[in-house]
């Protein structure tokens, strides 16, 4: 059955939204509050699917989540059951008479279910998740309802994987920024391009360097060390050169104060073993070199 121009609608108006949100509580949340006032529905509920046996409810609306997760669903057992065995939609007029329809989830809410429509949330062709629709106010639910929401539980599957990709990515660069910003030693990365898209606390400590100048993202080169041109000169000749330097010392002038720093540089390649910008480790070893000087 083809979806008419409210179905249409619908499935645009919930496309637009889906994609901007990064978190499954909340994209759940959102799909359900608005199909069932669309589909004028008594309530909805979407269920992860975990480790493909285990079937929890992840979000709900018309009945609180909280009362749904007391319910045991099993996979294979009930509407929902079946829905992740096989994989398919179902549209249920009568669960009263249908073998597949349990009324546990009833007996824990006090809901009283007289139609259902759900429909496998898929990503990579993998199910991953259920969404499931009850009551149909005043009319029964159409196989363009049925169609609509398997057309959603696909579009809520790929959003799901943008979310956990995202958690990812977050996760890994606060593991990665925690690491930096707990160097002891100074960090700077500079882009082939001659930009920095990271100087650590430390870098920024011994070069004082105001903290505004580093928050925004790829400060230029030459303007963040416009106040010491042999640093300036140094980052600018190791990244024309791109390459590995184990140890280096030099002497910069910082507002008018000698610095020696020791150095070590190492080359940054992308996945495609192309130059991309280098790693500056550096502290400042000024103590250290008067010390061996007067002995």
């Amino acid at each position: 059955m083809t979806l008419g121009l409210f179905h249409y609608q619908l499935l645009s108006d919930i496309l637009e939204q889906i994609h901007y949100i990064y978190d499954e509580t909340e994209l759940s949340n959102t799909v359900l509050a608005q199909l069932s006032k669309a589909l004028n529905t008594e309530g909805g509920t979407i269920f992860s699917l975990i480790d493909e046996k285990k079937i929890t409810p992840l979000a709900s609306y018309g009945t609180d989540v909280n009362e749904l997760k007391k319910v045991e669903f099993e996979y294979g057992k009930g509407v929902v059951g079946w829905v992740a065995q096989y994989v398919q939609p179902v549209k249920v007029d009568n669960p009263k008479s249908d073998t597949r329809f349990m009324c546990k989830a009833d007996g824990e809410t006090g809901f009283k279910t007289k139609s259902i429509i759900a429909s496998p949330i898929l990503s990579k062709g993998k199910i991953i998740g259920i969404i499931e629709f009850l009551n149909k106010k005043n009319s029964s639910f159409t196989v363009a309802d049925l169609e609509l929401i398997s057309m959603i539980g696909r579009e809520i599957g790929i959003a799901f994987e943008n979310v956990k990709l995202i958690k990812r990515i977050e996760e890994s660069r606060t593991y990665l920024k925690s690491i930096v910003n707990g160097l002891n030693a100074g960090l700077i990365v500079v882009n082939k391009d001659d930009t920095v898209p990271i100087i650590n606390p430390r870098a920024a400590q011994i070069l004082k360097i105001k903290a505004n100048q580093i928050e925004d993202n790829k400060q230029e080169l030459k303007e963040l060390f416009k106040q010491s041109p042999e640093l300036f000169a140094l980052l600018g000749n190791i990244c024309s050169e791109s390459k590995t330097i184990p140890r280096g010392q030099m002497k910069i002038q910082i507002n008018n104060s000698e610095m020696i720093l020791g150095y070590s540089t190492v080359p940054i390649q992308n996945e495609k073993g192309e130059y991309s910008g280098m790693t500056f480790l550096f502290q400042n070893i000024t103590g250290y070199i008067n010390k061996q000087t007067q002995k």
